[in-house]
């Protein structure tokens, strides 16, 4: 039975306006927390191994369980005890932006399995979480859901040492901060509103190779691009110019997922041996920035839609902007992974 890595936030790390909790006790729909607010306190994002068989996180399934015993929220649980999405709740934040929420429940022994919610799961692929610290109000409840593994949210993009150009120089992307200033490629040195970590464990790498990085070698999309071996994750979009480019889909500069540029010599997946730190940065636009000479995208989250395509069980996320005035969700270039991508770096 197939092993899906669920990335989580605890409940001690979410707040509930008017000391509500994620638990309905006495009902599993959520109803209980419409009209309240909902707070994420940090992005401690923490890893829940579930043994699934249908692709989908699903409420009262009893296809789901913990794979193997795994301490969540300070609290033991053993192998093999049934896991569900309680519920689904629709937020949104003060520009109108929403987000889906998905209500983490452990079954636990003599307690009613909808009766408690030991953390939430997020749509939104890869880098898809909502924003930290920000109250999202709770809009509608909904139960029952079935939430392909797909669609949640994932660890965003940049590896630990990848190194990004600021006006100060370059910096190790784990070092750069929020408040920090980056090069852009369209908007010259931009303030960096948040910045995005999360750890995979080896031992989840192993069951889920999907978010192994890729590795891109020195000088693979160009002379310089990048300067030297660098891994990111396999959707990181990259930007890729010149008459491939312009040739296969008309336009003169597009962002393809690294995985997308795979060949058997200079962009390959790689199978690194220890514990993997990805990062992002974020800031008032999607952005361009360059990272040990590649250019590449920034993160935004907030995509209330996605135009995501599936690939290898791996949703390839997008990233638009949605400004204060609601205008149309846009990214800082086209976007492309369809089977075309693959000509461009042969």
């Amino acid at each position: 039975m197939p092993v899906e890595t669920v990335y989580t936030l605890e409940a001690s790390n979410i707040t509930i306006s008017n000391g509500a909790q994620l638990s309905g006790l006495t009902q599993g729909d959520g109803s209980h927390l419409i009209g309240e607010t909902i707070t994420l306190d940090n992005n401690d994002w923490q890893t829940v191994d579930v043994f699934d068989s249908d692709g989908n996180f699903q409420d009262s399934s009893d296809t789901q369980s913990l794979s193997g015993a795994q301490v969540y929220d300070g609290v033991p649980y053993a192998d093999g005890l049934r896991v569900e999405a309680e519920y689904t709740l629709l937020v949104e934040d003060s520009t109108g932006t929403q987000y889906t929420l998905v209500a983490f429940n452990i079954n636990e022994v003599g307690v009613a399995s909808f009766a408690t919610v030991e953390g939430l799961a997020f749509v939104g692929g890869v880098g898809g979480f909502p924003p930290i610290g920000e109250p999202l109000t709770v809009i509608s409840a909904q139960e029952g859901p079935s939430v392909p593994y797909t669609t949640l949210a994932s660890p965003p993009c940049f590896t630990r040492g990848c190194m990004i150009s600021t006006p100060k120089g370059t910096i190790a992307v784990e070092d750069i901060c929020a408040g920090d200033l980056v090069d852009t490629l369209d908007s010259g040195p931009q303030k960096v509103r948040w910045v995005g970590r999360a750890r995979l464990p080896r031992a989840a790498l192993v069951k889920n190779p999907k978010f192994l990085p890729v590795l891109i070698k020195q000088d693979a999309i160009g002379a310089g691009q990048p300067s030297r071996d660098i891994y990111l994750s396999p959707q990181h979009r990259v930007l890729v110019t010149g008459w491939r480019a312009e040739l296969l889909f008309g336009e003169a500069e597009i962002l393809v997922p690294a995985a997308k540029l795979a060949n058997d010599h200079s962009v390959i997946a790689d199978e690194m041996s220890g514990d993997i730190e990805y990062f992002h940065i974020m800031f008032d636009h999607h952005e361009i920035v360059c990272s040990d000479g590649l250019w590449s995208e920034s993160y935004l989250p907030g995509v209330a839609e996605t135009g995501a395509i599936e690939t290898e069980r791996e949703l390839e996320a997008l990233f638009p902007e949605l400004s204060k005035n609601d205008v149309k969700k846009v990214s800082a270039r086209v976007c492309i992974s369809d089977k075309r991508t693959a000509i461009l770096n042969a």
